[in-house]
């Protein structure tokens, strides 16, 4: 079950999901990779890692088909398409990697598989007003949806020196038992504070989390 999911959250907007379950040389032949491509793909010394790297090119051409995807990344590491103003985010952990594209305005995708240890750092990423209003209540979900949220809208930033406390902050929100919904967060930006929409979805063992800003056509 390769391809999880690939859903269009509008006109211009859609995300895709895909279940790693191949092994590297069947994933490595569904892609067209140029030699600097081969070069970084060659460089990865886990196996994991490969399949990761493979599975979100792949999971691009079936989102962009039948336009051919080469990406390319900027100086602070933020993905984007070669020779196109489409707007994308990449994620990958575990089994699973996930993208989201939008025509119309910067995204942010993040997944991640659901570990206790998350109980242990909560305090590098959440303040303690954020801490209290998780609650104990779904709290190991919701800490995932506070996390993947900053991690997504510190993607759509791009830059460093975005503090994940002091920048980015997630409004209370109630974890539905259906696994599925939607909270809002604000950025600090050197512009201005951004407001946005953020989407989570427990999928298996692993929480999908992707933001876009609340005032754009999708």
């Amino acid at each position: 079950m390769p391809l999880l999911k690939m859903e269009s959250l509008g006109p211009y907007t859609q995300f895709g999901v895909w279940k790693i379950d191949e092994v590297k040389e069947a994933l490595k032949e569904q892609v067209q990779l140029d030699p600097a491509e081969e070069d970084q793909y060659a460089s990865f010394k886990s196996e994991v890692r490969k399949k990761q790297w493979l599975s979100y090119r792949i999971l691009l051409k079936e989102m962009l088909s039948p336009d051919p995807p080469f990406l390319e990344y900027d100086t602070n590491g933020k993905p984007r398409l070669r020779n196109s103003r489409l707007f994308l985010s990449i994620s990958h952990s575990g089994d699973y990697s996930a993208v989201i594209t939008s025509k119309t305005c910067p995204v942010g995708i993040d997944i991640e598989r659901l570990k206790d240890r998350i109980h242990r750092i909560k305090e590098k990423f959440l303040t303690v007003e954020e801490d209290q209003k998780i609650g104990e209540t779904n709290r190991l979900e919701k800490l995932y949806v506070a996390w993947g949220a900053k991690e997504a809208l510190y993607k759509i930033y791009g830059r460093p020196e975005v503090d994940f406390q002091r920048d980015i902050l997630i409004d209370s929100f109630d974890y539905l038992c259906g696994r599925k919904g939607q909270c809002k967060a604000r950025m600090n930006t050197p512009e201005g504070p951004e407001k946005f929409d953020i989407f989570y979805e427990r999928i298996s063992d692993y929480m999908l989390v992707y933001a876009l800003k609340n005032d754009v056509e999708r």
